[in-house]
Formats: structure tokens, C-alpha cells, sequence
């Protein structure tokens, strides 16, 4: 079963933006499938682009839960967070 056409469009949109958050705070692209830290990331410029990241999509970045820093696998944790967080945000509108 695929995920539908709005998560792959937002999982996108999500991947790109970090990608241009790592590209800004690295000076340099990287492989989006490969860990960053094997990229030449050291702990400090991490420590930036999840800070810069947990502000650009209102979220706290839980770091710990992956098993990889590549873009592709922070791209999922991100999307599940802000999965996560829907659900209370919507009940708290009405």
C-alpha cells in the first residue's frame, strides 16, 4: 500500500527543505540516503540544523530516535512528528 499523493507531496517538501538547511549550515549538497556525520557533519553543525529545523517546522526534534542522520531518515521523522501533532491542533481549534 503507498502513501497517498498529499503525505509523498509533503514527505518532498519536507526533504527539501532540509536538504537546503544542510546545504546552508555544510556549505556543500549531500547525499540525501547517506548520514551525514559520514558526509563530514561534525556534532555542532547537527546541533545547528536540527535547531534550525525544529524552527522551521514548529516542532522539537527528538534526534535520538534515528537510527541515521541522512536527510532521508530525518525527512521521516519529521513527517511523523508533524503527523503526531495534528490531531491534538485540530481538536484544539473548534
Amino acid at each position: 500500500m503507498s502513501a497517498p499523493q498529499g503525505a509523498v507531496a509533503a514527505t518532498a517538501d519536507i526533504r527539501t527543505t532540509i536538504a537546503e538547511v544542510m546545504r546552508a549550515v555544510l556549505e556543500r549538497d549531500v547525499d540525501p540516503a547517506v548520514d551525514v556525520f559520514d558526509q563530514g557533519a561534525t556534532s555542532l553543525a547537527f546541533i545547528r540544523i536540527t535547531a534550525q529545523l525544529s524552527d522551521r517546522f514548529g516542532i522539537r526534534l527528538d534526534v535520538g530516535e534515528l537510527e541515521e542522520a541522512s536527510i532521508d531518515a530525518m525527512a521521516e521523522l519529521v513527517a511523523r512528528q508533524l503527523e503526531s501533532r495534528e490531531p491534538a491542533e485540530a481538536g484544539n481549534g473548534r
